[in-house]
């Protein structure tokens, strides 16, 4: 059954996959290897960002614990090309979160999230050739299908077509709304504004009542001006609550709805698309945009990615985490089969900025490029290219030739390459 460009899937139950790559990322964050059925764009993605940190003096330890009844998943939907199928799954988790420097601890948290991963797998009955460019997932060098299944050139291991798939192509984490714990937190914030209200209104009243009613009971100045105090300040209080609350609804209300404005006009530009190019998907291109900011942010220098052709921007620089929380395709020109798209993404970030972690809600605009001549490969990844010109396969993260005949290698030709990128709010 289609739905807005994906399917419920039925044949593959990424299920099992999805627990063992949870696993497999609670173990990375303690010091573990990366995760196994974590792709090779993942996997350069989760060590450019480890890498990043350590520059900074920090290091991270992360729990990721089923939540509820022990259910983790959460339901699936998938698209798919002529030979894989990406299947989106997510599930509840709770996170327990540290990140610490080499002098102290700056930040301990427990949050109910949301950990989606993008798995990819084989459509039914598909064969891919033997010549298709793969990183072997023992040793992560560059090589074809073909090779991997007699035994990899580097380090000689040999693979069955399902230990290959399937794979994690990318994954995000989404922070839920705890009702418990904004109900414990409504129960103090009302306890304290209640005490901040009435007390000075308790002292007002007695110290008022006592120099008003000169003379008079004593005793009844002092009782009147409590009850005075309890129910003026009671009444101030209340009212002073329920004006907070209601601009943290209409904040949270906003923060939630980023860039749902333009949900339709996106979906125009990516059917425009994809009138071009068949096995295009929105959910493809926010799988790719995301993967190409983390690397920009997270990388050392982005110039050296020969799929960034700009700078990093200043105010993007101290980002140590980024999770997408929406994206518009603002706007997309095609020329000559080649397609320049705009996009704004809604970003959930941590900063790390003189010596703190800050949580903030950050917009970032994107330019991308790709050459739409050659369908939409979801497997593709510039981590294993087969070159155009002598068909030797090599690594085209940090490379614009091939290192075997010394022909160019347009990395717009293959897939999509980020052209500009600055912070907007």
């Amino acid at each position: 059954m289609n739905e807005m460009d994906f399917s419920h899937t039925k044949r593959f139950d990424p299920a099992m996959p999805y627990k063992r790559f949870v696993r497999q990322m609670s173990d990375w964050y303690n010091g573990g290897e990366l995760p196994g059925l974590a792709g090779q764009d993942l996997k350069f993605v989760l060590k450019l960002q480890k890498d990043k940190m350590r520059s900074l003096g920090l290091d991270t330890t992360c729990k990721l614990t089923t939540a509820g009844s022990g259910n983790s998943d959460t339901g699936c939907f998938s698209f798919s090309d002529r030979i894989f199928i990406n299947s989106i799954t997510g599930g509840n988790m709770v996170m327990t979160r540290s990140i610490v420097d080499t002098d102290n601890q700056l930040t301990k948290n427990t949050e109910d999230i949301c950990l989606t991963a993008i798995i990819q797998d084989l459509k039914d009955g598909t064969n891919p050739s033997n010549d298709m460019a793969l990183c072997c997932p023992h040793c992560g060098a560059p090589s074809t299908l073909g090779e991997l299944q007699a035994g990899c050139k580097h380090c000689g291991t040999h693979f069955l077509m399902s230990e290959m798939y399937p794979t994690v192509m990318n994954c995000f984490i989404n922070e839920k709304y705890d009702r418990d714990k904004n109900a414990a937190k409504n129960k103090h914030d009302l306890k304290v504004i209640l005490t901040a209200s009435i007390i000075p209104m308790i002292a007002v009243g007695i110290i008022g009542n006592l120099f008003t009613n000169q003379g008079q009971n004593i005793i009844m100045s002092i009782i009147l001006g409590l009850l005075g105090g309890i129910f003026g300040g009671g009444y101030i209080g209340i009212m002073i609550f329920v004006f907070k609350k209601l601009f943290e609804v209409l904040g949270l209300m906003g923060r939630q709805m980023r860039g749902g404005g333009h949900t339709a006009s996106t979906l125009i530009r990516a059917n425009k698309i994809k009138q071009h190019d068949p096995e295009f998907s929105s959910e493809y291109f926010r799988d790719k945009v995301m993967s190409l900011f983390r690397m920009a942010v997270y990388s050392r220098d982005a110039t050296e990615l020969a799929c960034c052709k700009c700078r990093c921007p200043e105010k993007a620089a101290d980002i140590i985490e980024a999770q997408l929380h929406n994206f518009n395709i603002n706007s997309c020109k095609i020329k000559d089969m080649v397609c320049d798209a705009e996009v704004t993404l809604f970003l959930d970030c941590l900063h790390y900025k003189e010596g703190k972690v800050v949580s903030k809600t950050d917009k970032f605009r994107m330019h991308m490029r790709k050459r739409i001549k050659s369908p939409t490969e979801l497997g593709f990844s510039f981590a294993a290219v087969s070159c155009p010109s002598c068909g030797a396969s090599f690594d085209a993260r940090n490379v614009k030739a091939c290192p075997y005949c010394n022909n160019a290698y347009l990395h717009e030709d293959h897939d999509w390459i980020m052209t500009d990128l600055k912070c907007i709010g």
